[in-house]
């Protein structure tokens, strides 16, 4: 089992796990796929956004707007551009809208497995900012690394309270491990210490970069609400939706033989109890032939109410 551990010379510094990925990226040739989760409002996107500026500031790999992105399609074109480097940080806000885990047979999904699987020497940290880890297919979440859980904004300090957990998976268990940073250092007397680090509070990301952030946003939310208005549209038109107009519906019966109508008419004006006795007579039919005029005729959609006083 692995624990993840950041070591010190002397004092520890502040932004631990930001060292911890950067160390993985850009000294022990791994990548970082990291979930950001938590309620609506917490501060997920923004804690992603500062940690990937923090992170560029240790590695010297620029982080800007053009590294968020919205959806599947957008993220591969990114990885595939030629403009990343060795350590750039990508945050795929709302991942849930493309690779949602109701469509895990999808082609998306597939794709998208394949890529978490398989592009491990690009080196790149990927943060996926979702409210839920469940709304992504579990295939997916089995290839995180790390669960940042984001525990509410401080505005008097303009801070993001983070519970970030390092994720491993074991053949004996279903859900992962969850283990917290270990730092290590010297104290003051040159004694060997460690601390277990169960928060990160995180400064609010540059203002700059939450103006780009919020416009592109807007762009993608519009662009969203506007397919989902065509969606519905199609849906309404096919006659499915609840709210679509509902056209009458004309059933056209197969009509009656003259044997079929006289049976149920005769049936139908009968007051007597015994109305099938009556109609043999009536009729000069036997019983099981009354039945079974009536069976046929019935079969065809016709009621016996239909024929009342219509002899």
């Amino acid at each position: 089992m692995t624990t993840p551990i950041v070591i010190y010379r002397v004092k520890p510094k502040n932004n631990s796990w930001a060292r911890w990925m950067v160390m993985r990226t850009m000294k022990k040739n791994q990548n970082n796929l990291a979930s950001v989760v938590g309620k609506t409002g917490s501060g997920k996107t923004w804690s992603a956004i500062s940690i990937c500026e923090i992170m560029a500031k240790m590695d010297g790999v620029p982080f800007n707007i053009e590294h968020i992105v919205f959806s599947l399609l957008e993220l591969m074109t990114l990885i595939n551009s030629g403009k990343l480097k060795r350590g750039s940080k990508i945050i795929f806000d709302e991942p849930q809208v493309s690779i949602s885990s109701r469509e895990f047979q999808s082609e998306a999904n597939k794709v998208f497995n394949y890529l978490l699987s398989t592009f491990r020497h690009r080196n790149l940290s990927l943060f996926f900012c979702t409210p839920f880890e469940s709304l992504l297919d579990k295939s997916t979440r089995k290839l995180f690394h790390l669960r940042i859980e984001t525990m509410g904004v401080n505005k008097n300090t303009q801070t993001s309270r983070l519970k970030p957990r390092y994720l491993e998976y074991s053949d004996f268990k279903t859900d992962p491990y969850r283990k917290q940073l270990v730092v290590m250092f010297k104290d003051k007397n040159g004694n060997n210490q460690q601390r277990k680090l169960f928060y990160w509070d995180v400064p609010k990301p540059s203002k700059e970069l939450i103006e780009l952030y919020e416009q592109k946003k807007l762009e993608f939310t519009n662009n969203l609400n506007k397919n989902i208005t065509e969606r519905l549209k199609k849906f309404d038109e096919s006659g499915n939706s609840l709210t679509s107009e509902q056209k009458e519906t004309i059933t056209i019966r197969k009509p009656l033989t003259p044997k079929q109508e006289r049976v149920m008419k005769c049936l139908a004006n009968i007051k007597e109890s015994n109305r099938y006795e009556t109609a043999t007579k009536l009729l000069g039919i036997s019983l099981s032939a009354i039945h079974q005029n009536k069976t046929l005729a019935e079969k065809k959609g016709y009621t016996l109410l239909e024929f009342t006083e219509n002899v």
